[in-house]
């Protein structure tokens, strides 16, 4: 606008000086002459200056010298006149034409805007941080008291260390509506000592052991509209990938304090991602919940795994809340869980006699709880029964004795790895668990009190079984704000039989055992969660 009013001055100024030249010349011509009486010689029509013979005085018959000047005046006017019109149009259709300008590119921005909003609402980036500082008073064998952590065994009391289990960065896109897909690498940390030859002279050593890597945790494909033709589960999902586990994820939901420990299944063997069909929802009448249920089939491998079976494992959970319920967890709630699978042995492996992943040795699952949650606390009771589901390697995920890994060790543990394996790698074992969770938000505050205690059981075949144990953890959390939290907790793992020698077992390739019970761990905790 102000660049049209420039041009518009600069014309005018224009025109003015141009018709003012002839005025200003004429002005001075006027002002510089004086009037004077001309003579006529009438027989040859000139004019001259002073009398003479046959010449006689000549009047001029016209305009005065203000007559001039106003007809001057008056054609400079008109010219100003006709030049301001003439901007005038060409201002009028510059206007035009800038408004049928900013018409279109009115007309393109809603689609832009419209493109640019609809594209960043179906998008959503998000990242989840565990962090941990653990000071072990005693230590132990026994299984991972967080996915990837790992602390020393017997010996090596007062150890502690600062340590991230686990990150995630979480990407979710929903191009459209009904679908939606996710993408979550998982932090986690290397170990590994297997050194490389590095052409014919040389070799490097291995740079895993303690680094830490990335791993896809959850890669999947989600349809969110594959029951609309039932009204009662008309959002529920069907997805096909590497997906949260039936169980655990859900298990860990209504716990709330999965940054502090594992759920009782995760704990012992269950992975908390599978890669398979599964389809999930609640099942919803009169707007409130009675069902939720997740359902699937899936490798026998976990999500860092390779699969080498040619078959493939079943889970289902089923919640019912006979009350119905307002959210997911609210009110009283029964659920069961069942999964049948085999262990991860190619099938040419699995054939082999006496192997313990053989056509004999097929697993399963199963968990039982009552559940009771409110805004304010929440409280679980659960069962648990397995067959073949706790192997050597699950005992020892946190640490073993080097026997456990094909590494030379203390003597004293090479009957007692024996035996461990014996006991637990039969093909035959069964497993038995009681365990409860809760917690409790102090109202009006950012603290809550939580815990969990289990007891399990990793062979009922044997009559006494040294390495049954009891677990229990115990913590206050402090809500910093809505993406932050602390912990600080104690974790406990317990062998609590006395101790004894366990005879030999030939069938089992057990030797006889002295000292068969493995000692306790006890730590102290303090955790930090980050989600965004």
């Amino acid at each position: 606008m102000k660049t049209r009013t420039i041009v518009a001055t600069i014309w005018i100024l224009a025109v003015i000086a141009t018709a003012l030249i002839p005025l200003r010349a004429f002005a001075q011509l006027s002002s510089g002459i004086t009037a004077q009486q001309l003579y006529v010689d009438p027989r040859t029509g000139q004019v001259f200056i002073r009398p003479g013979h046959g010449r006689l005085p000549l009047k001029i018959q016209g305009a005065s010298s203000a007559d001039i000047q106003q007809q001057v005046q008056q054609q400079v006017d008109q010219r100003v006149q006709e030049s301001e019109a003439r901007l005038e149009a060409s201002n009028a259709q510059l206007q035009a034409s800038n408004a049928d300008l900013q018409q279109k590119v009115a007309a393109m921005q809603p689609a832009w805007k419209t493109f640019a909003s609809n594209f960043g609402s179906r998008i959503k980036i998000g990242t989840l941080v565990y962090g941990s500082y653990t000071l072990f008073t005693h230590t132990g064998f026994g299984p991972q008291e967080l996915t990837q952590f790992n602390s020393p065994g017997p010996g090596n009391n007062y150890w502690n260390s600062f340590d991230i289990t686990r990150t995630y960065l979480n990407f979710m896109f929903s191009p459209t509506d009904d679908w939606t897909v996710r993408v979550t690498p998982n932090l986690y940390r290397t170990f590994g000592t297997a050194n490389q030859k590095f052409g014919t002279n040389s070799a490097v050593g291995s740079s895993l052991n303690g680094n830490y890597s990335y791993r896809v945790k959850y890669a999947y494909l989600r349809y969110g509209k594959g029951f609309q033709w039932w009204d009662a589960a008309k959002t529920d999902t069907i997805t096909l990938g590497s997906q949260p586990n039936p169980l655990v994820d859900w298990e860990e939901q209504m716990y709330e304090f999965r940054f502090v420990n594992l759920t009782p299944w995760n704990y012992l063997s269950l992975s908390s991602s599978q890669l398979g069909l599964s389809a999930q929802g609640p099942l919803i009448f009169n707007e409130k919940q009675y069902v939720d249920y997740d359902v699937g089939v899936y490798n026998n491998a976990s999500f860092h795994t390779y699969e080498a079976t040619n078959t493939k494992e079943g889970m289902a959970r089923v919640s019912v809340y006979p009350f119905g319920a307002n959210w997911r967890f609210d009110g009283l709630g029964l659920t069961g869980f069942f999964n049948y699978g085999y262990g991860n042995t190619t099938p040419d492996a699995a054939q082999l006699p006496g192997t313990s992943k053989g056509p004999n040795s097929a697993l399963y699952r199963m968990a039982y709880l009552i559940h009771y949650e409110t805004e304010q606390f929440g409280l679980a009771f659960e069962y648990d029964l397995g067959k073949n589901a706790f192997s050597s390697g699950n005992f020892f995920s946190g640490s073993g004795p080097p026997q456990e890994f094909g590494i030379s060790g203390p003597p004293q543990y090479t009957a007692w790895t024996a035996m461990v394996n014996g006991i637990l790698n039969r093909g035959n074992t069964r497993q038995e668990g009681f365990d409860w969770f809760g917690h409790y938000h102090i109202p009006n505050t950012p603290f809550t009190f939580f815990g969990m205690y289990e007891w399990f059981l990793p062979n009922t075949r044997i009559p006494t079984d040294p390495i049954d144990f009891q677990r229990y953890i115990v913590g206050i959390a402090y809500q910093y704000n809505e993406y932050l939290r602390f912990a600080l907790d104690t974790q406990n793992l317990m062998f609590y039989h006395s101790q004894f020698t366990f005879p030999a077992d030939k069938a089992a390739g057990i030797p006889t055992t002295p000292n068969a019970v493995p000692r306790d761990s006890h730590s102290f905790w303090l955790n930090v969660e980050f989600n965004y």
